[in-house]
């Protein structure tokens, strides 16, 4: 399997939960000491696991980096792809650079890993596709750029999951909500708890889980859909689907 951007907190949550002894597992990101940790980490499971240094967004570096997952271990059966950090602003903020940003690791890079992976799973007839997304996408203030690149990651899952359905390969989005960060404050995550159905924030194990869902064969008859990881707070967007 092919983890994209594996060397954040929610990307090394799924590749743990994903490892299970004699899994062949291939970890793209941009930290390569992060990403030498965790595959020593999963080594140590008895993972098969090699460590790929690529940019998110060039459809060269991208085309090499599959090349390489392909020639080590000859097929890739589940694609998941994490880009979940995106800076949002306020419209009267954002630079033409902020629109590339957040266009290019959250929509243009994922259309170019899917373009490069997704055709062999059809010529095999199974593959998994998760891609991971955050609730911005519903539009919320503050964050066109990123509620720009998120809606269209939604379109074109469902576009590749109706395309890609009868050869075996499904195709779905998981959304995350409010992830606890040591990095915020703390009066300023429990102003965003109490704003949660559940009065707390997620954790990477979450979004993880629910990857693992929708990786799994047990999912054959899921695909084109979004599930929400938010603590329920999805359920208050009226087009929360």
């Amino acid at each position: 399997m092919l983890i994209v951007n594996a060397d954040d907190a929610v990307g090394e949550a799924v590749a743990l939960r994903l490892a299970q002894p004699g899994a062949q597992l291939a970890l793209v990101g941009a930290d390569a000491g992060r990403l030498d940790r965790l595959a020593s980490r999963l080594a140590e499971k008895g993972v098969a696991v090699i460590a790929l240094v690529t940019g998110a967004v060039d459809p060269g570096e991208i085309r090499h980096a599959v090349a390489r997952v392909m020639a080590r271990y000859g097929r890739i059966d589940i694609l998941v792809q994490n880009e979940s950090v995106l800076t949002a602003k306020p419209l009267q903020e954002i630079s033409d650079a902020d629109v590339g940003a957040a266009l290019g690791a959250g929509l243009a890079g994922p259309f170019h890993y899917l373009r490069e992976v997704v055709p062999a799973m059809r010529e095999r007839g199974f593959g998994r596709v998760v891609n991971i997304s955050d609730i911005r996408y519903l539009g919320l203030a503050a964050s066109a750029n990123v509620a720009a690149a998120r809606a269209g990651l939604f379109g074109l899952t469902r576009a590749l999951a109706l395309e890609s359905a009868r050869d075996g390969v499904t195709v779905s989005t998981v959304v995350m909500g409010d992830l606890d960060n040591d990095a915020t404050p703390a009066a300023e995550r429990e102003k965003l708890a109490a704003g949660i159905p559940v009065k707390r924030l997620g954790t990477p194990a979450d979004v993880a889980n629910a990857v693992g869902f929708l990786a799994a064969d047990s999912s054959k008859y899921v695909t084109g859909q979004t599930l929400f990881v938010c603590g329920g707070k999805s359920a208050y967007f009226s087009m929360s689907i």
